[in-house]
């Protein structure tokens, strides 16, 4: 089924894990925007839990490096709640406005396709796909009768889509499922949720073995825990004792970029085989938080929200927390959100 004009709520992952303002968002306009503007960088500290890494003090380079390259698309969340998906280049230009949406966008490997959760139309979530232009969008027919699938995250070879499942009929359905990327069939599970709780998948392994998800309990949003799964549902186990929100996989595969959540201070590495989580520490003056991260397809720089007004915009910074730089300059009470990172959009 194709439909031009998505209509989008936020993913069931999503609205409990997300900002406040991410709830609800229905949309039926097309969406407008304009090509952001850049203003000074700012930064954010490493909590007190975790050990920060190190980063250079850029007052003692005397000019600045080239940023890198790519196209990066998020979801703009507006003070009204509407929300639209849009298309940047890393240094802020070439803002594009693609189509009306509400929920975290990603792109395919090959970068010839964006994948957004959108409302089926009968009041359940699925994923439909679009270009990188915002044309050609195609929203898949949901493959279960009572199941919602909130499908963000691609496999390596952009075969397949894994899915956050809820099942508001029967909660012993809860947990991860996949899907075909090519027309959202062969519904597969990975995972069960226990107790009725919330499994959230976040990203393949750069292998396409495993996958990283959040599991959420189902009487306090805030027991959480980040974990990794194979992908034939075996050998599930936490990353961490504490309660890390979100989960991208390094290209390398060595490490899982995450946060703490609700505009968490800090950024955070966390190992895949064990060993200290880190913070990067972000030498600025004015950024107040940093969270819901995401790689550069090299793995050398990390797309993040970041608040420094009362404003979240989009920023990007090395992994080693130097040379801050900032994409977007939101009007007031705006929000940017779920950046994704691609080395090139055809």
């Amino acid at each position: 089924m194709i439909r031009s004009n998505p209509v989008a709520r936020p993913s069931i992952a999503w609205r409990r894990l997300a900002i406040s303002m991410a709830a609800a968002v229905f949309v039926t306009t097309a969406c407008s925007g304009q090509a952001a503007t850049k203003s000074p960088a700012a930064a954010a500290t490493s909590g007190p839990s975790v050990a920060p890494t190190t980063a250079a003090d850029p007052s003692t380079t005397n000019s600045k490096p080239p940023l890198p390259g790519g196209r990066l698309v998020y979801i703009a969340l507006h003070e009204d709640g509407v929300g639209s998906l849009v298309a940047t280049n890393p240094d802020g230009t070439d803002t594009t406005p693609l189509l009306p949406a509400g929920n975290p966008p990603r792109w395919s490997p090959d970068g010839r396709h964006i994948a957004v959760v959108a409302d089926t139309g009968q009041g359940r979530l699925f994923v439909g796909l679009v270009d990188p232009d915002g044309s050609n969008y195609v929203q898949f027919d949901i493959p279960d009768p009572t199941l919602e699938l909130d499908c963000q995250a691609w496999s390596p070879d952009g075969l397949r889509l894994a899915c956050s499942g809820f099942d508001g009929t029967d909660v012993t359905r809860n947990g991860i499922y996949t899907v075909r990327s090519s027309d959202g069939g062969d519904l597969t599970r990975v995972t069960t949720s226990p107790d009725g709780g919330h499994d959230a998948a976040w990203d393949y392994s750069p292998d396409g073995q495993q996958i990283v998800f959040t599991r959420e309990g189902i009487e306090d949003e805030a027991d959480r825990t980040l974990m990794i799964v194979n992908v034939d549902g075996t050998g599930a186990r936490a990353l961490s004792d504490r309660p890390l929100s979100r989960g991208r996989w390094s290209p390398d595969g060595k490490t899982i970029l995450s946060d703490m959540g609700e505009e968490g201070e800090s950024l955070l590495l966390v190992p895949v085989d064990g060993g200290e989580i880190t913070a990067i520490e972000i030498i600025s003056g004015s950024l107040r938080s940093a969270f819901n991260g995401s790689w550069s397809p090299d793995g050398e720089w990390i797309v993040f929200s970041g608040r420094a007004s009362m404003s979240v915009d989009l920023w990007i910074v090395r992994v080693d927390g130097t040379n801050l730089h900032q994409v977007t300059d939101t009007p007031m009470g705006q929000w940017e959100e779920a950046a994704d990172w691609t080395a090139a959009a055809p």
